[in-house]
């Protein structure tokens, strides 16, 4: 059965399994199974008028706010007797001066005076129960303290989109989320001895920043394919900012879902004393089932061996993957990787203040210095070939005079990294392209790399290798077109 989840006081997403209810109504939490409670007293305040800086409400709209705020302890109170989750957003609806019915009157005739009596309310009577007061202080700077237990995994999903807009002075309940200093609660459970629920005080999240982030994301993943035309531009815009959209909602639901999950299965069973561990008060049956925990831990820690072995050798076979994706040394690695499986012999090599990428020597004894690149969502520049050619000439100059000669250079790009291959655009600037000419240094996509060497890595073929090494060799300052892949 799916769960529905019953927003009061503020509107929050909209689903299918989803019911959005208003403070200011009488709505019923009965058919919910979670409920998500907000105060919101803004229906309840129309005018302009203040007492002792705070906002006053006229006479109907005083028994109104204390109407409802009774109805929603009533039920909130129904819900938890019931053992349901009530999560509470903590914002900063203020205490306000309602009307108590009371008036005065002073003078008399036509200079009588009517004075009305007002009091101080605050609409978090509205929780059934005493869990602290709310101070109305906001602040962006949260600490986690601890184990967050069953809000880690919700905390993880909008933590970073929550900032707390009032703490919890004396709050009744176990604290898991602080302000940076002070030490106030702005977000812990509280369990109270007569209900089987439980109440979850959370600061608000905000959503719309996490579907700006989402948008950002896409457009991000997009930003390699500029569409020129405005029209088509802003109907992508409004696809992206549906799809954020749904998708937060989408995250925002399952995360209130494991959290009422979590607080269902969490106890509150008492650790048993170390006396009550004593042989004397053990059973046979507890015994036997010991001494097979015992024979079970031993054969889990020799599968945990194998398992930790099996994810070494999968992280290496993975490596490979590297040239699609990566930059630094873990695309450095992945490209000798290939490289040996192309059949050279291939090395990093650092020496004193020297250190050059990749050092191959194909079977013939052609030598070749490399250098990678990686870029995030641009082409690869005439600086990186000039680092290349700087490393040409010092390896020359390393060489003794007798047997010194220019290696061979070879710049390994990976262009628009985080974009899919087919996807991606040229992977060189046009004036990388003309330096590699004039300088004669040969220029390959790791994408295509990629191609070859898993294939080798799959099926090693020594006569398809040699044609890759020739294709890198004699390019002749051009992008190296491999050789197409055998089928098989």
């Amino acid at each position: 059965m799916e769960k529905r989840i019953v927003f009061v006081g503020e509107s929050q997403v909209t689903s299918d399994d989803v019911t959005n209810l208003e403070f200011s109504s009488d709505g019923s939490l009965l058919d919910g199974d979670i409920i998500v409670f907000s105060v919101n007293t803004e229906d309840y305040y129309s005018g302009g008028e203040t007492f002792q800086g705070r906002r006053c409400l006229n006479d109907d709209s005083s028994f109104r706010l204390r109407r409802h705020c009774q109805h929603w302890g009533s039920e909130l109170k129904a819900a938890l007797l019931d053992g349901k989750t009530v999560i509470v957003y903590v914002n900063r609806s203020p205490e306000l001066s309602v009307a108590t019915g009371h008036k005065e009157y002073s003078g008399t005739g036509r200079n009588t005076r009517t004075t009305r009596i007002v009091e101080t309310f605050d609409p978090y009577c509205a929780i059934p129960c005493d869990f602290g007061s709310v101070v109305r202080r906001s602040g962006e700077r949260i600490k986690v303290t601890g184990d967050l237990g069953i809000l880690s995994t919700y905390w993880h999903e909008f933590g970073e989109y929550s900032a707390y807009q009032a703490y919890i002075e004396n709050f009744k309940g176990s604290a898991l989320l602080h302000t940076q200093t002070g030490g106030k609660a702005v977000g812990g459970i509280l369990r109270t001895s007569a209900t089987k629920g439980m109440l979850i005080f959370l600061p608000p999240p905000d959503l719309s920043a996490a579907v700006e982030s989402k948008i950002n994301g896409l457009k991000a993943r997009q930003k390699n394919r500029p569409d020129a035309n405005p029209t088509a531009r802003a109907k992508q815009n409004q696809s992206y900012r549906k799809k954020a959209q749904q998708s937060v909602a989408e995250q925002f639901i399952t995360a209130i879902i494991a959290l009422d999950k979590a607080a269902r299965s969490a106890t509150e069973a008492t650790p048993p004393p170390a006396w009550s561990n004593q042989d004397r008060f053990t059973l046979r049956r507890e015994t036997e089932l010991q001494s097979k925990f015992s024979d079970n831990n031993s054969r889990l820690a020799k599968l945990a061996e194998e398992r930790k072995a099996l994810n070494e050798a999968l992280r290496e076979t993975q490596r490979l993957r590297a040239l699609l994706y990566e930059k630094g040394k873990p695309l450095e690695e992945a490209i000798l990787i290939a490289l040996r499986l192309l059949g050279f012999n291939a090395e990093n090599l650092q020496e004193a203040d020297s250190e050059f990428d990749a050092v191959m020597v194909d079977p013939t004894g052609m030598r070749l210095i490399g250098e990678a690149e990686g870029k995030d969502d641009k082409a690869i520049s005439v600086d990186k070939l000039d680092q290349l050619d700087r490393n040409l000439k010092e390896d020359f100059a390393r060489q003794a005079e007798e047997k010194a000669q220019f290696a061979l250079g070879v710049l390994f790009g990976n262009a628009y990294r985080l974009t899919a291959p087919e996807e991606r655009q040229e992977f060189f600037t046009a004036k990388c392209l003309l330096a590699a000419k004039r300088s004669h240094i040969n220029l390959v996509r790791t994408t295509d790399l990629f191609a070859v060497a898993r294939y080798l890595d799959d099926s090693p073929n020594e006569e398809f290798a040699a044609k890759c090494r020739r294709a890198i060799i004699e390019a002749a300052g051009e992008v190296v077109e491999f050789p197409t892949v055998p089928a098989k």
